[in-house]
C-alpha cells in the first residue's frame, strides 16, 4: 500500500534505508549528512528536526557508485511506497568542520543487517546548516538550540576551524558570525549542557539510547548524559540523580546505586 503521508522519519526507517542501500552497493557503511544524521547520536530526536523524507548519504568506501542509490530514491518505487528515500550525495555536500570524519556517530540495529550509518556529530551537523545557510536550514538550527542538542561555545569553536576557499575567504568568521547572531537572545539557562567535572541532575530519565539518555530536570528543561561517563544503565520512565566527577558520573535511583550491567 502507498504511503501518502508522514509525521517524521524514525530510527527504524533509517535502519530501512541503510539495509536498502546495503543491498544495491555491496557495502557496509554509509555516511549521512543530512537533517536525519541527527538519529545517530539523539535516537529519540524531536520530530520537527525529522521532517524530511530524504536520507543524505553516500557509500564511504564506494562513494562514486552512490549514483546507484537513486532506485532508492526521490520518486522511485521505494519512496512511494515507504514515503521516505536516499537522496544520493557526495563528500562535497556538506561544507564541515575540520576533524568531522571523528566524530562521526555510528548509526546501526537489527534493521540494518549488518550495514552501519555513519553519521554527523549533532554540532557538525549545526555548523554544516549555518553553512548552507538557507531558512529552513536556520529553522532547523533553532530547533537544535531550543531542545538542547547543541553548545554555543562547542559549535563557534568548531566554526572557526571551516576552511576557507578563494571564492569564501572569511568563510569561517562569516560563520562564527552568524551563529553569534542566532544565539542572540537566547536564555543559555534554558539550554542547559552538562558540567561533567561538579553538575549534579536530578529527574526522569526520558530515553535512553546506545550513547545517550535524555534527562527531563524539570521546569522545561533537557539534559543529555553520555552513556559512556554514567556508573550504571538508568531505566526510562525512572527518575535518579546522577552526580558529576572528574568527567565521570554516579547514577542513583531512591538512593539506591544500580548496577550498569541490569537490563535497561
Amino acid at each position: 500500500m502507498t504511503k501518502l503521508w508522514r509525521d517524521c522519519v524514525k530510527r527504524d526507517e533509517i535502519e530501512h534505508t541503510l539495509r536498502a542501500a546495503g543491498e544495491i552497493l555491496d557495502e557496509t557503511q554509509f555516511i549521512i549528512v543530512g537533517s536525519q544524521s541527527i538519529l545517530g547520536k539523539y535516537p529519540e530526536a524531536p520530530p520537527e528536526l525529522l521532517m524530511s523524507s530524504e536520507v543524505d548519504m553516500y557509500a564511504k568506501n564506494k562513494p562514486l557508485l552512490s549514483y546507484k542509490l537513486e532506485s532508492i530514491g526521490i520518486g522511485s518505487q521505494f519512496d512511494k511506497t515507504f514515503g521516505y528515500a536516499v537522496d544520493p550525495v557526495d563528500e562535497g555536500t556538506a561544507v564541515l568542520p575540520k576533524g568531522w570524519k571523528g566524530r562521526l556517530v555510528n548509526l546501526t540495529g537489527p534493521g540494518t543487517n549488518g550495514v552501519t550509518g555513519l553519521c554527523l556529530d549533532p554540532h557538525d551537523l549545526f555548523v554544516s546548516k549555518m553553512v548552507a545557510g538557507r531558512e529552513k536550514d536556520i529553522e532547523y538550527c533553532r530547533g537544535m538550540i531550543d531542545h538542547n542538542l547543541v553548545g554555543k561555545d562547542r559549535v563557534l569553536m568548531l566554526a572557526a576551524t571551516l576552511e576557507n576557499t578563494a571564492d569564501d575567504p572569511n568563510r569561517g568568521d562569516r560563520i562564527v558570525k552568524k551563529i553569534e547572531g542566532i544565539y542572540t537572545g537566547v536564555d543559555l539557562s534554558k539550554t542547559m549542557h552538562i558540567d561533567d567535572q561538579n553538575g549534579f541532575y536530578t529527574g526522569k530519565i526520558i530515553s535512553v539510547s546506545d550513547t545517550v539518555v535524555q534527562q527531563d530536570i524539570g521546569r522545561g528543561k533537557m539534559v543529555f548524559h553520555e552513556l559512556g561517563k554514567l556508573d550504571s544503565y538508568p531505566i526510562t520512565g525512572r527518575s535518579y540523580d546522577i552526580k558529576y566527577k572528574d568527567g565521570l558520573a554516579a547514577v542513583h535511583e531512591n538512593g539506591q546505586k544500580k548496577d550498569k550491567y541490569l537490563a535497561r
